[in-house]
């Protein structure tokens, strides 16, 4: 066996090579690629954004001192006190004290603002809050959509790494063949069997068969360095597990109603219309006018309590309204955007899976050629054994039967990548 084939099996064939699967290289992906660290921090604050929102559920103390100069007698009070947003009703509790000349006094007061129309419940003091924990289930989503779009392209280079595997294969194939026909040839010339015109032809019908096999040991190097790159693994360990003639079989009923049910797509649109449905809950309340129960008591003046009702209502309420409108027509966008959404995603699942039918069949168009391609190279054979036909058509069958399979390799790489997209589009790639 001489060098060239030597090199291209060991291309092929390292002892150390790693045989990776489409779910071992997604994971391997995950595991070493910035891009995924990257979506862990995009995450994290996506989190300190939501624990922002609570900030109105915190303590917040006020504090005061006052000098008082009067008839030559001076003395001084503080005041502290604290706030308390009960963000579950909607209610605020004040309590405070007061400090005269650094002792304290009996006043010490309470009150409590419990809202009966604007803001009951809690509704608007719990909004930013309810809004960032949808944000959050939408931004996991996107992250994950986004990284399904980013495994995607990567996984294109597994299956051409499969089909550079398989045209080196060929070509190594080819060379050899060449190479027995080219030996056998020179033979029959020293026996003075055939001319030396013959010779002259399949030397060069090996030296293109040579040339086709440096160009596939350089296309597989390259794409083994590329990979080796891109999962931290020794390129001369590479080798790809991925079967380019295994065909798909998708078993998803109706698919309009799955893609509408079990896509991230079509859950981030319905979350995007949770998130203004649960704004319009806000803006609606907020067409109401401020009732608010207040209730207070002191222990000064023989323990004093306050019990009252506090009324505003700005008349047209124009900033009100205008938000509800504008929020209801937002959500009625969303719907038809929703629509959309689905329209076009069953556009592309559906045209994918027709390509995906059209592609079977020319692949079993491949499968007859292949068949009839080395029939015809061995009726060749014999033709030219029986002195009934030139070599030339015994090379031009060979050939031919080297480039109906690299076809068949070449459609059933653009296949598998067709049924990656698929996959990717109905959410079944991870």
């Amino acid at each position: 066996m001489n060098k060239t084939l030597s090199l291209s099996i060991a291309l092929l064939f390292s002892a150390n090579a790693v045989a990776i699967t489409q779910s071992e290289f997604a994971k391997r992906l995950q595991e070493v690629h910035p891009f995924f660290t990257q979506q862990g921090f995009d995450q994290q604050t996506s989190k300190l954004d939501y624990i922002a929102t609570t900030a109105n559920q915190d303590w917040v103390l006020t504090g005061s001192v006052d000098s008082i100069n009067s008839l030559n007698t001076q003395s001084s009070s503080s005041t502290i006190g604290a706030t308390h947003n009960l963000v579950d009703t909607g209610a605020d509790i004040t309590i405070s004290n007061v400090w005269s000349d650094g002792v304290a006094t009996d006043k010490l007061s309470v009150s409590y603002t419990q809202p009966l129309l604007k803001g009951i419940g809690g509704v608007n003091d719990q909004l930013k809050g309810d809004l960032s924990i949808i944000k959050i289930d939408i931004n996991n989503l996107k992250r994950a959509q986004n990284a399904e779009q980013f495994i995607l392209s990567q996984l294109f280079k597994l299956v051409d790494l499969s089909f550079a595997q398989q045209q080196l294969t060929l070509t190594t194939q080819r060379l050899e063949l060449s190479q027995q026909e080219l030996t056998l040839v020179k033979e029959k010339f020293t026996q003075s069997v055939v001319d030396q015109v013959d010779v002259f032809l399949q030397e060069d019908a090996y030296q293109r068969v040579l040339q086709k096999q440096f160009q596939a040991e350089q296309e597989l190097d390259l794409l083994k360095e590329e990979l080796s790159v891109l999962l931290k693994i020794p390129s001369m360990q590479i080798k790809s597990d991925f079967n380019l003639y295994t065909l798909y079989q998708s078993n998803l009923g109706n698919l309009q109603d799955y893609l509408r049910q079990d896509t991230t797509e079509m859950k981030i649109s319905q979350l995007e219309r949770t998130l203004l449905q649960r704004q319009l809950l806000s803006d609606k309340n907020n067409t109401q006018a401020q009732l608010n129960l207040e209730l207070s008591a002191s222990n000064s003046n023989d323990n004093d309590w306050r019990v009252g009702l506090g009324l505003s209502y700005p008349l047209g309420d124009t900033k009100a309204k205008s938000a509800l409108e504008k929020t209801q027509i937002g959500l009625s966008k969303a719907k038809e955007n929703s629509k959309e959404q689905l329209i076009n995603l069953t556009i592309k699942a559906s045209v994918l899976n027709k390509k995906l039918m059209h592609l079977v069949k020319l692949l079993g168009t491949y499968q007859a050629r292949i068949k009839i391609a080395h029939s015809r190279a061995l009726a060749e054979k014999k033709r030219y054994e029986l002195g009934n036909s030139p070599i030339s058509f015994v090379i031009s069958a060979q050939n031919n039967v080297h480039d109906v399979n690299l076809a068949y390799a070449q459609v059933a790489a653009n296949y598998q990548k067709s049924v990656l997209e698929f996959k990717a589009v109905v959410d079944q790639l991870l």
